[in-house]
């Protein structure tokens, strides 16, 4: 006895049924793939809106920084202004001691019989004119400048004879001399720079 058996159509039915299998796997795949990037993209773009708030708020700081920073330096400039100013002051402070020098030096050094008609104080450099009744005093009040601590490097310029003059003055003189103990004023850097 033999027996027809027809396998062509479980054949074809095996075939469609595996590809049926493959294309619903495909599509499940595909929908997979579509899902996650659709996912990457939504993640991705959610990155980059909070790195770019986090941006925002970072270029807010950099703003508010930079706002200080221009204060800051306004400030200084502020502050430089004062400290020249204070600078100035001090020196001034300092430069008062000057007139009290001199003026306790030259009691002590001139002699009677000596007039001075004008001194003046330029940078520690006295210069003083005036008149005497003779040599002898002018010598005398050459002698005290030469001999006082508060003076040095004491030179005369100029013996005048006042013939014309009354008995009582007979000559005019110029002389100078250091004055020391001078305090020299401390100028702020910038001025002795744009002078």
């Amino acid at each position: 006895m033999i027996t027809n058996i027809n396998l062509l159509p479980w054949r074809e039915m095996s075939r469609q049924a595996t590809r049926q299998r493959f294309f619903n796997k495909a599509g499940f795949a595909l929908v997979l793939v579509m899902l996650a990037t659709g996912g990457a993209y939504s993640f991705v773009d959610w990155q980059l809106r909070k790195q770019e708030a986090r941006n925002a708020r970072v270029q807010q700081e950099i703003d508010a920084l930079n706002v200080t920073l221009k204060d800051f330096a306004r400030r200084e400039v502020e502050r430089d202004e004062l400290h020249r100013r204070l600078m100035l002051v001090n020196s001034l402070q300092k430069q008062r001691n000057n007139a009290t020098l001199l003026f306790n030096l030259l009691p002590q050094v001139t002699p009677d019989g000596v007039v001075l008609d004008r001194v003046t104080l330029t940078k520690g450099k006295v210069a003083i004119e005036g008149r005497s009744r003779d040599n002898a005093k002018l010598a005398s009040l050459l002698a005290l400048l030469e001999g006082d601590n508060g003076a040095s490097n004491v030179q005369i310029h100029s013996i005048i004879n006042d013939a014309g003059s009354p008995a009582m003055v007979a000559k005019s003189f110029r002389a100078t001399f250091d004055l020391n103990g001078y305090i020299v004023p401390e100028l702020p850097k910038e001025q002795e720079n744009g002078r």
